[in-house]
C-alpha cells in the first residue's frame, strides 16, 4: 500500500469526525471572518482568475396576515437536520473514483471534478493551480476551441464553471439530466484534454493581474488573508504550501505555458480525481457516463506536498495593509488551532462561536447597536492538513481601531483563561448544528458538498458523526482546548486601514509594521511601540488553565 492509500485508510479508521464544510464558491474554502452576525459565511476569492459573483439570495417571505394583525405565529419546534443522502461508489480501472447522489427535485444533474491539486500545490509559481484550471474551461479541449467548446456546452443546456481552493481544483458541470450523457462527453475532453492554449493564456493572465491590482485596492478581507497566512504558516527554511494565501499583480506573468501543461500532467491524473455526480440520475446511468468520458488510463501517483508544522509567531505580530483615507478598519485575529482530523477540532469550532458567533462575547459587546462593529465574527477555515487557523474578524469606524483590537485580545484571553459556560457551549454547538449541511436539499448544494469532502478526506458520515461530538463537548473540554490553542501571546493581527489614522492606537499593543497591499505587500515602514501609554494588559499573562474534564 502507498503512502497516499496508507493516510486515507488510517483517516477513514478514525472516528469519523466532520467539520465546517466550506460555503457557495467550492460550496469551499473558506471564511466566517467579514460576515454580519447570524449570516451565512462566504469565502474569499483565491486568486488566480477572476472571482465569479455569488448567486443573489431569494427575500424572506412576506409575514402572513395574522402576524401582520398582532397576532402571535405558534412556537417553532426543533429544526430538522439536514441528512447526507446515501452516496454510492465505483472504482473504474483507471484508479478515477465516482460518487453518485440521488436527488429527484429537479431533471438536472451537477458534476463535480475533484482534483487534488489546489493553490497549495502551486509551488514558486503562486496562483498556477487557479491559472490552470481557468485555462481548462477557455482554451479549448480536443479539436475544439474555447469559444466552440463553452458554445457546444451551452447548447446542450449545460454549463461549466472552475473554483480553485487551498486544496482542490473543482471543475463544476451543470446540465439537464437528458444530456448527461453528452455533456460528461465535453467535460471529459476539458479535464483530460485542454489545449493550454498559449494566446487564451496571456489573456488570462493580464485579466488575473488586473483583478490582484482591484484586489490590493479594495478587497480587505483578500488583503488580510495575505498577510495572515504568511504570518501564520511561516517556516523557518521553507515555504509552507498554505503561506501564500493568492498570487500578486506581480506573480502571475511568471507563468507559463510549460508550467500549465506540468502542472496539468502531475496532477490532473485519475488517481488524484473523484468524479461526484447528483441529481435526477442513477448511479448506472452515472458510472456508464464517466467511464465513457473519462478514459485516461495514466497510473501515475500525484505529487506528494510537505506539510511541515509551522512556527507560531514568537510574540504578537501586527500587521497594517496599509489603505490612505479609509473611513472604516477590518480587524483580524488568527491563531493556529488543532488539525481536522483531531478529536478537539470540534471544540475549537465551538470555542470560536462561543468568541464571535451572533450572540458571542465580541458580538456582545462590539456589534450595533451596543457598540461601533458593523460586523463581528469567529470561525475556523477548512485546510486539509495540518494545524488549522481560527481566525476572528471585527469590522469599526477608524476611530474605533484600538479599542476594537484591545477588545479582541482581552476575550481571547478570557476564553483561554477560564472555561466558558454551559449557556454558552449549548447555544454554539447548536448554531453549528443548524448551519450543517444546509444546502443539501438541492443537487446543486448536494454536489458541492460531497466535493468538499473529497477535497478534505471526510468520511461519507461525518455531519452524523460532527452532530454527536458537537452534542458531547462539555464546557469544560472546550475550555481546555481554547487554552491549548487560543494563545494572543502567539497570534497575529492584521488591520485594514488607514495606517496614520490607526497607526498610533495599535501601537500601544506592539510594533505595528505596516504593508503596502498595491506593491506586493512590501514593508512600507515600522511603527515602534508606544512605551508612554499606559501598556495594555500582556496577551497570557496570569493564565490558568481551566479544570480538567472528570474522567
Amino acid at each position: 500500500m502507498n503512502e497516499r492509500s496508507e493516510r486515507r485508510d488510517l483517516r477513514g479508521r478514525r472516528t469519523a469526525r466532520p467539520w465546517l464544510s466550506w460555503t457557495a464558491a467550492l460550496a469551499a474554502a473558506a471564511v466566517a471572518c467579514g460576515c454580519a452576525a447570524g449570516r451565512a459565511p462566504q469565502p474569499p476569492a483565491q486568486a488566480g482568475a477572476p472571482a465569479t459573483p455569488a448567486p443573489a439570495t431569494s427575500a424572506p417571505a412576506a409575514p402572513p396576515a395574522e402576524a401582520a394583525r398582532g397576532e402571535q405565529p405558534p412556537p417553532s419546534g426543533p429544526a430538522k437536520p439536514a441528512r447526507m443522502p446515501a452516496i454510492a461508489w465505483a472504482e473504474l480501472p483507471s484508479g478515477l473514483r465516482v460518487a453518485t447522489a440521488v436527488s429527484r427535485a429537479l431533471p438536472l444533474v451537477e458534476v463535480r471534478v475533484v482534483i487534488r491539486g489546489g493553490s497549495a500545490a502551486d509551488g514558486e509559481r503562486t496562483g498556477l493551480a487557479a491559472i490552470t484550471g481557468e485555462l481548462l474551461l477557455r482554451g479549448g479541449a480536443g479539436g475544439l476551441p474555447g469559444r466552440e467548446l463553452l458554445a457546444r456546452v451551452e447548447s446542450l443546456g449545460a454549463s461549466l464553471r472552475v473554483d480553485t481552493g487551498l486544496d482542490a481544483t473543482v471543475i463544476a458541470l451543470r446540465a439537464p439530466s437528458d444530456r448527461l450523457a453528452e455533456a460528461a462527453l465535453l467535460l471529459g475532453h476539458v479535464v483530460q484534454r485542454p489545449r493550454l492554449d498559449a494566446a487564451e493564456l496571456a489573456r488570462l493572465k493580464a485579466q488575473a493581474a488586473e483583478a490582484a491590482r482591484e484586489r490590493a485596492r479594495s478587497d480587505a478581507r483578500w488583503g488580510a488573508l495575505m498577510v495572515l497566512f504568511r504570518d501564520l504558516y511561516a517556516l523557518p527554511t521553507e515555504l509552507h504550501p498554505y503561506a501564500s494565501f493568492g498570487a500578486t499583480a506581480a506573480e502571475l506573468p511568471r507563468i507559463t505555458a510549460a508550467d500549465c501543461r506540468a502542472f496539468h500532467a502531475a496532477w490532473y491524473v485519475p488517481k488524484n480525481t473523484v468524479v461526484v455526480v447528483a441529481g435526477d440520475t442513477t448511479p448506472e446511468a452515472a458510472r456508464a457516463a464517466v467511464e465513457k468520458a473519462f478514459t485516461d488510463r495514466r497510473g501515475a501517483e500525484p505529487p506528494a506536498l510537505s506539510f511541515t508544522d509551522p512556527v507560531p509567531p514568537a510574540s504578537l505580530k501586527i500587521t497594517i495593509v496599509d489603505r490612505p483615507k479609509s473611513a472604516e478598519s477590518e480587524l483580524f485575529l488568527g491563531v493556529l488551532g488543532p488539525e481536522r482530523g483531531a478529536s478537539e477540532w470540534p471544540a475549537l469550532a465551538v470555542a470560536g462561536e462561543v468568541l464571535g458567533g451572533p450572540s458571542g462575547r465580541l458580538s456582545q459587546e462590539l456589534l450595533e447597536p451596543r457598540g461601533p462593529a458593523r460586523e463581528v465574527s469567529a470561525a475556523p477555515l477548512d485546510v486539509a492538513h495540518g494545524p488549522v487557523p481560527l481566525l476572528a474578524h471585527v469590522r469599526v469606524p477608524a476611530a474605533r481601531t484600538g479599542l476594537a483590537a484591545q477588545a479582541m485580545l482581552e476575550h481571547a484571553e478570557q476564553l483561554a483563561a477560564a472555561a466558558p459556560s454551559q449557556e454558552e457551549v449549548d447555544a454554539a454547538a447548536r448554531r453549528l448544528t443548524a448551519r450543517l449541511g444546509l444546502g443539501l436539499g438541492t443537487a446543486t448544494g448536494l454536489a458541492d458538498e460531497i466535493a468538499v469532502m473529497q477535497a478534505l478526506d471526510l468520511p461519507d458520515d461525518h455531519h452524523e458523526s460532527y452532530r454527536k461530538e458537537l452534542r458531547d463537548i462539555t464546557p469544560a473540554f472546550a475550555g481546555k482546548v481554547a487554552h491549548d490553542n487560543v494563545r494572543p501571546a502567539h497570534a497575529a493581527i492584521v488591520v485594514v486601514g488607514d495606517a496614520q489614522a490607526v497607526g498610533p492606537m495599535l501601537s500601544r499593543l506592539g510594533d505595528v509594521k505596516v504593508v503596502d497591499p498595491t506593491r506586493a505587500f512590501e514593508r512600507k515602514r515600522t511603527i515602534p511601540r508606544d512605551a508612554s501609554a499606559s501598556p495594555a494588559p500582556a496577551p497570557g499573562a496570569g493564565r490558568a488553565a481551566p479544570a480538567e474534564e472528570p474522567q
